[in-house]
C-alpha cells in the first residue's frame, strides 16, 4: 500500500468511524475522492448521504465550477466562476509609468480603463485579489466572456432583460381596463368566462353598452 493511499484511509478513519478501512469503501468512490480535502465527506456524499457534505461542493474540490453570469463592481472575470479586481497601477518611484503594460486579459475589453495622474503619468490595470460571479437574472445565463464584468456587456443581438421584457410588453400590451386585459380586450370574451356577468349584461342591455365603451372592449 502506498504512503498517499495509507494517509487517505488513516484521514478517513478519524474523520468518521463508519470509513475504517479501505475494504469498506467502493473502488470507484474511492478513486473519486481520494483527491478530496474532506475524504470522509466525499464518501458520504457519493454514498448519498449529503447531510454536511454536498456532491457539488465535492466534485469543485478538483476544480472550480462557472456558475456565475456577474462579477462584483470593479471586478473582470478571469473564467472558472472567478473575478479579479481591475486595479490601476502607477509608477510612484519614478513617474515613468510601466513597462509591463495592462493585464491582457482587461485590456481594450469593456469600458476599463485607467485615470492620467498628473504626478505618476499613466497607470496600469492589474487584477488582484479575487471573488465569485454570483448570477444576476438581468443578465444572460452562461458565463461572462474574459475580462467583461457580466454577460450584460456581450449579450447576444436581441436579447432583452426580464425587466425590459415586462416593461415592453406592458407599453405594448392591451390598453383596455385591467379587468379586459387577459381577455384580450374582448367584452365578449370576459361574459364568456363571467357567467354571472354574462346574465346581467343580458338583462341590462343599456348599461352593459356603457360598460363595454368604459372598459374599452375592443369588440
Amino acid at each position: 500500500m502506498n504512503k498517499h493511499l495509507a494517509i487517505s484511509i488513516a484521514t478517513a478513519s478519524i474523520a468518521i468511524g463508519a470509513i475504517p478501512t479501505l475494504a469498506e469503501v467502493d473502488p470507484k468512490i474511492h478513486k473519486l475522492c481520494v483527491e478530496a480535502k474532506d475524504y470522509a465527506g466525499c464518501v458520504r456524499a457519493m454514498r448519498g448521504d449529503t447531510t454536511t457534505t454536498t456532491i457539488r461542493e465535492i466534485r469543485s474540490q478538483g476544480a472550480d465550477i462557472a456558475e456565475g453570469n456577474q462579477c462584483p463592481a470593479g471586478f473582470a472575470y478571469v473564467g472558472g466562476g472567478n473575478c479579479m479586481e481591475v486595479k490601476c497601477v502607477y509608477n510612484t518611484a519614478t513617474g515613468l509609468g510601466f513597462d509591463t503594460g495592462h493585464d491582457p486579459r482587461v485590456a481594450g475589453k469593456s469600458d476599463w480603463k485607467c485615470k492620467y495622474s498628473l504626478w505618476y503619468g499613466a497607470g496600469v490595470m492589474q487584477l488582484q485579489g479575487n471573488a465569485r460571479a454570483s448570477i444576476n437574472a438581468e443578465c444572460p445565463s452562461g458565463e461572462p466572456e474574459v475580462g467583461y464584468n457580466s454577460t450584460c456587456q456581450k449579450a447576444p443581438a436581441g436579447w432583452e432583460s426580464p425587466s425590459a421584457k415586462a416593461a415592453r410588453e406592458k407599453r405594448e400590451g392591451p390598453k383596455c381596463d385591467f379587468k379586459l386585459q387577459k381577455y384580450g380586450c374582448s367584452f365578449d370574451t370576459y361574459l364568456e368566462a363571467n357567467p354571472g356577468m354574462k346574465k346581467w349584461a343580458e338583462l341590462n342591455p343599456d348599461m352593459a353598452a356603457k360598460e363595454r365603451i368604459k372598459l374599452q372592449s375592443i369588440d
